[in-house]
């Protein structure tokens, strides 16, 4: 658990250190940070979390399998605008 909430914190601080670094690209970046890391690792903890509290392990799965396509689809969402904006110059 703590190699996954260390991860996390890491990818999480090297989003806002991209961020800052290359401020017209923040949705590209968010994007693939959320679909590589986030939706994964963030899926897991809370999974882990119910599956504690409720006491079963296919709660926890349950909770896993919701979360992380939908983590992900919005981190497709992010990038697709991302590249959106920065082909066509429009402001979204």
């Amino acid at each position: 658990m703590p190699f996954i909430v260390i991860t996390l914190i890491l990818s999480i601080c090297l989003g806002i250190f991209l961020t800052r670094k290359y401020e017209n690209r923040v949705l590209i970046i968010w994007g693939l940070i959320t679909m590589l890391s986030i939706a994964p690792f963030f899926s897991w903890i809370v999974a882990m979390l119910v599956a504690v509290n409720a006491g079963d392990g296919f709660a926890g799965v349950a909770i896993m399998w919701l979360m992380v396509p939908i983590l992900f689809l919005i981190g497709v969402g992010m990038l697709g605008a991302g590249v959106y904006k920065k082909v066509t110059g429009e402001n979204l």
